[in-house]
């Protein structure tokens, strides 16, 4: 008999996960609570299945318990969830945050839930395009064994590749995700800018920019970061980046400080390259400098 699962914080993440696992037939959709019965109502249409609720008191006993609020709220949902009594010893309970521990869900655990967290590694800015595109997602798993003895295959059946995280480091590993997508996205918000400060038009420069970004990441994942980066740091041309600091700082102070601390950064890979006098890098830096 297949599992049952309950879903609380029905977001972007919740409602994927609870599509995906439901169109894969691997547990029976039960509950779906949000404050807002609305958003539990939209997010069990997206779903497919499930009853929408907007209280822990409405919720049935379930086998597995998906916790998707925001991060915040994970520990109070936790306390508040485990005060209802609806767990029941040798029960699921499993976060999706990649910055929080499963240690966070130990109110459950008190009660005798198996606990775990398991972080999609994957932008879930379109949940619809999420579940065409989830094959082949990393996910960071860690938390109770027997929790994760029956989540890693589902999350194997639905094809991402499971590795387990040492929950000390989740700190961190969620910073890096940080780094190479929100602020990727950010950075090219900041492109953009930057080429209508120059008097493109925002269509005419994201078309533009579009085959350097995708060229670039292609060079990456081929050459690795230090092989890839080209540009004014990998010349050792100080008066080009003193220009464009100029004009950066004219535009918006906020762009021309990303702009030096990445810089910066391209500085020490530029020295991994080697081929540039240590002068000219020396110049650079000091360009960099505020």
């Amino acid at each position: 008999m297949a599992k049952t699962l309950n879903i609380i914080g029905p977001g972007r993440v919740g409602r994927t996960l609870g599509a995906l696992l439901h169109r894969a037939q691997l547990c029976v959709v039960q509950d779906v609570l949000s404050a807002e019965i609305a958003t539990a109502e939209a997010a069990v249409g997206f779903i497919g299945a499930g009853r929408a609720v907007r209280k822990l008191s409405d919720l049935l006993a379930a086998d597995i318990w998906l916790l998707t609020p925001p991060d915040a709220a994970i520990a109070s949902v936790a306390a508040a969830l485990a005060a209802t009594g609806r767990l029941r010893k040798g029960d699921i309970a499993f976060h999706c945050s990649g910055s929080q521990q499963s240690a966070l869900l130990a109110p459950l655990a008190a009660v005798g839930a198996q606990t775990a967290s398991v972080h999609p590694l994957k932008s879930f800015a379109d949940p619809a395009l999420a579940i065409k595109n989830f094959a082949g997602t990393y996910c960071a798993a860690e938390g109770d064994s027997q929790a994760l003895a029956v989540l890693t295959p589902w999350f194997e059946q639905l094809g991402a590749r499971v590795a387990v995280i040492d929950p000390a480091g989740k700190t961190l590993y969620h910073a890096a995700s940080v780094l190479v997508c929100n602020d990727l996205t950010a950075l090219m918000e900041a492109g953009l800018r930057a080429y209508e400060g120059a008097g493109l038009d925002r269509a005419t420069a994201q078309a533009m920019m579009e085959p350097l970004v995708r060229e670039t990441l292609d060079n990456v994942f081929a050459l690795g970061t230090v092989r890839a980066l080209t540009g004014p740091v990998t010349r050792g041309d100080a008066e080009v980046l003193t220009r464009q600091l100029a004009a950066l700082d004219k535009l918006d102070p906020s762009i021309a400080e990303a702009y030096r601390a990445l810089n910066q950064i391209a500085v020490d890979m530029v020295q991994a390259q080697g081929g540039v006098p240590a002068a000219a890098l020396l110049a650079v830096a000091a360009a960099l400098k505020k």
